[in-house]
């Protein structure tokens, strides 16, 4: 059912996908969600509820390149309180990579409706394959391709290309 604008626009909604093989979460920083998505949101909640921890923290990969852009070391800002203020950033992150999500934020730098997401933190090796029922959209996208792109305006294209077959 699709939500309000003021539901969506005064909430960080989680949300997750299959796209190809490949398990995103992804967390909308108050923007818009893609059709499939807002459909089946109470589902993907009940899945993200009951996903297993698969990966140790510790093989869980950051993306270092981005969070360095978000954090830039501050001369005005004491050390302890970056690394606090980052590693809080991340916590959320961190804990669905290691349920084997690519787990993506949109950046509240860009605007409204432009839906522009990072990833965060990913899986590393090691982990048993997931098969949990999320929506799924086919496709031979990579990581890379999905890093920094408008994530919203992708999965609906997939979800219309798909019912169009």
């Amino acid at each position: 059912m699709p939500r309000t604008e003021i539901f969506l626009r005064t909430r960080d909604i989680d949300w997750a996908v299959k796209i190809g093989s490949i398990y995103i979460h992804a967390s909308s920083a108050g923007d818009d969600l893609p059709i499939i998505v807002d459909n089946n949101l109470t589902k993907i909640w009940d899945v993200l509820k009951s996903s297993e921890v698969i990966y140790a923290a510790d093989d869980v990969q950051l993306n270092d390149e981005y969070l360095n852009q978000r954090f830039p070391q501050e001369q005005t800002v004491d050390n302890e309180e970056l690394r606090l203020r980052r590693e809080w950033y991340i916590h959320s992150f961190r804990a669905m990579a290691m349920r084997g999500y690519y787990s993506f934020d949109r950046d509240i730098r860009t605007p409204i409706g432009e839906s522009t997401y990072y990833l965060i933190a990913f899986p590393g090796t090691g982990g048993r394959d997931l098969h949990l029922d999320l929506p799924c959209v086919g496709s031979n996208i990579t990581i890379n391709e999905l890093n920094g792109c408008n994530l919203v305006q992708l999965i609906n294209r997939l979800s219309r290309a798909e019912e169009q077959k």
